[in-house]
């Protein structure tokens, strides 16, 4: 259970938003996410995370759009076997690309857990929000508390996000906070061809970290980091 708090994230690229912002609030951006990957491990919290427009989604590059199968590699331990697991991405009422949410939260944790996790629920009032339901009555609460996003150019983009986590049982509920910054960019962008567009491959590494919940310490300091390397191919 405590490798599926850090694996579930890997679906939550699929939360951050869209933003439409100046390119002063761009050349912002870069700084702050540069500078907290510059930061790795020894993050703190605060981190560089905005808390306005959290009940949109994100609208990710059209070449995401599809149906892809995704390995995630451990960096920090190489003998552990690299997981694979299938993403949805698609359309929404703007033509927009979007993630299916919590068809990839499923796809992740059956990959980790299998029957153990039951459903996952998106919370039809807020992109931002879903429900695991595992088996013994254990339920995990995932909810963003704050984002950052930087789009480098048209082949690339940053996105760190911080989630708050409940798990709840008969006996107790416990919180952390997880952070995860993401960058996400096309492998062979110079395959960009229509009819070559099945070729395509996406890049992507994660830098996660665990701190405690609010209230449960006064400092700020991670208590587990993670490292991924995900790639996409697309599912045939």
């Amino acid at each position: 259970m405590k490798n599926f708090l850090l694996l579930l994230l890997l679906s939550f690229f699929i939360f951050p938003y869209s933003i439409l912002a100046s390119s002063l609030s761009q050349e912002q951006s870069n700084i702050l996410i540069k500078r907290r990957l510059s930061d790795w491990p020894e993050w703190r919290l605060p981190g560089p995370f905005k808390h306005i427009a959290l009940e949109k989604d994100i609208v990710y590059p059209s070449w995401f759009n599809g149906t892809w199968i995704v390995k995630s590699t451990d960096l920090k331990n190489n003998e552990k076997e690299s997981l694979r697991y299938e993403a949805k991405f698609k359309l929404n009422s703007l033509n927009e690309v979007i993630g299916d949410r919590a068809f990839n939260a499923l796809s992740v944790g059956k990959a980790v857990l299998g029957d153990q996790l039951l459903r996952v629920q998106d919370d039809p009032k807020s992109p931002n929000r879903q429900v695991a339901t595992f088996d013994k009555q254990i339920f995990l609460e995932s909810k963003v508390i704050g984002r950052h996003q930087f789009f480098e150019d048209e082949s690339s983009f940053f996105v760190d996000e911080l989630v708050l986590q409940i798990f709840h049982n008969f006996d107790i509920s416990r919180i952390k906070r997880v952070e995860t910054l993401s960058k996400f960019q096309l492998c062979n962008d110079s395959i960009s061809d229509f009819e070559k567009l099945s070729q395509q491959i996406i890049c992507g590494e994660q830098w996660q970290a665990v701190y405690p919940g609010p209230g449960e310490s006064l400092g700020s300091k991670p208590t587990q980091t993670s490292h991924y390397y995900l790639t996409f191919r697309r599912s045939h």
